[in-house]
């Protein structure tokens, strides 16, 4: 009886194509091109406007040294005079304006520090960007002056830095791939959970609410437990079939990062690719943590999604219930980022949904610990069983089956 009563469930979630597109087709689809598509793009970006001639706006051009000019020049800049640098910047004739109010060259002769203004937008990507054109050449033109400096005063330039910082990178080979933004592949995954259960889940109680055909199954000469667990294994079928898409994007997004898209890229894509965990390589025990976790998830959230739905009248309440669920996920998911800044102890293993990202995105780093492990893996079991139980106790009350 549970497996007709779950089939039937998932029969009906099928015959739904766009609940096929959104939950297995986009998540295998839109992870490889969120981790392929940004590096590609942002870097073929960079290194575009590295090797285009910008034109940059100057105000007080002859009070340049023509050496300095020259440095400017050499970083593909085009300098434009302009009468006012704010001016032009805010209206988008130049993005960046170098000023310059004294005559730089009598300042530095003097042995007095020479003002060079920047005039930019901040957080303006391609403000930014050739903004540090000008400020590579301001560091090539410093050093050569210091270096007249110290030549002059019978020194070496070596005395301005008599340590030298050399940084070893301890972390693992797992550490380095899965990249900076490596909270986001736990995130995803429990997004894709939530997402591919909501629909089975409500239209297997408020759905059929709505549609008259509860009361008619719960009449019917099956136990209200079996109807519970087949509505649950409907349910966590999608929920963990979206989230397996998921992963498998993720590890087919990351092989074809650093297999074929990784080697052609420019120094600043291969940066960029590195921060969105373009490197991504995890061995098949991981692979298994990771479906194993993301089957707990699944059932967890199944089970909460058919006690909230089955409280609603009818499809767009269940919806309107739902939604605000997303952020059991959004919240850990922005606090898993500072979680080595917090410094958490195993405690933390035992928050629901906040210990199985933990535990994911200690698996993608490849440092998890059998013992979090158990303490996870316990928690959600034991949570799950006690979800299951309000379940199966609110469709054994009239006053919630019944509400209209």
């Amino acid at each position: 009886m549970i497996w007709r009563v779950a089939k039937k469930e998932i029969v009906s979630t099928l015959r739904d194509t766009r609940a096929i597109v959104s939950n297995l087709v986009i998540p295998l689809v839109l992870m490889p091109v969120m981790m392929l598509g940004m590096p590609l793009l942002l870097g073929g970006l960079f290194e575009r406007q590295a090797t285009t001639v910008t034109p940059i706006g100057v105000v007080g051009l002859e009070n340049l040294p023509a050496d300095f000019v020259s440095i400017i020049e050499a970083q593909n800049v085009e300098l434009v005079p302009v009468s006012d640098g704010v001016q032009a910047v805010q209206e988008g004739e130049v993005d960046v304006v170098v000023r310059v109010d004294e005559p730089l060259a009598d300042a530095l002769a003097a042995g007095e520090p020479g003002l060079v203004t920047l005039v930019t937008k901040v957080g303006n990507m391609k403000s930014e960007l050739n903004a540090s054109k000008v400020q590579q050449a301001v560091a090539v033109y410093q050093q050569q002056v210091v270096a007249q400096r110290l030549a002059a005063a019978g020194l070496d330039p070596s005395v301005l830095q008599p340590l030298q910082v050399e940084t070893v990178d301890a972390s693992s080979v797992a550490e380095r791939s899965s990249g900076q933004l490596s909270w986001l592949i736990p995130f995803f995954i429990a997004i894709w959970t939530l997402t591919g259960g909501q629909m089975t889940a409500i239209d297997a109680t408020a759905g059929e609410k709505e549609r008259g055909t509860l009361e008619v199954l719960l009449v019917a000469p099956v136990r209200r437990s079996e109807v519970v667990i087949g509505k649950f294994l409907a349910t966590v079928t999608f929920g963990l079939s979206a989230a397996l898409m998921a992963i498998v994007g993720f590890l087919l997004g990351g092989t074809l990062m650093s297999g074929i898209f990784l080697p052609r890229l420019g120094e600043q894509g291969s940066e960029i690719a590195s921060i969105m965990g373009g490197g991504l390589s995890i061995d098949l025990p991981s692979v298994v943590v990771l479906v194993v976790s993301a089957l707990l998830l699944s059932a967890l959230v199944s089970a909460l999604l058919l006690t909230v739905a089955l409280f609603a009248r009818s499809f767009k309440e269940a919806q309107s219930y739902i939604a605000p669920l997303s952020f059991l996920f959004i919240l850990p998911a922005v606090g898993l980022q500072f979680k080595d800044l917090i410094g958490l102890g195993n405690e933390a293993y035992l928050i629901p949904v906040f210990n199985v990202l933990m535990l994911m995105d200690d698996v993608v780093r490849g440092n998890y610990d059998p013992s979090q492990l158990a303490l996870v893996w316990g928690s959600m079991l034991a949570l799950i069983v006690v979800l299951l139980g309000f379940a199966h106790r609110s469709f054994q009350r009239e006053e919630v089956i019944f509400r209209s």
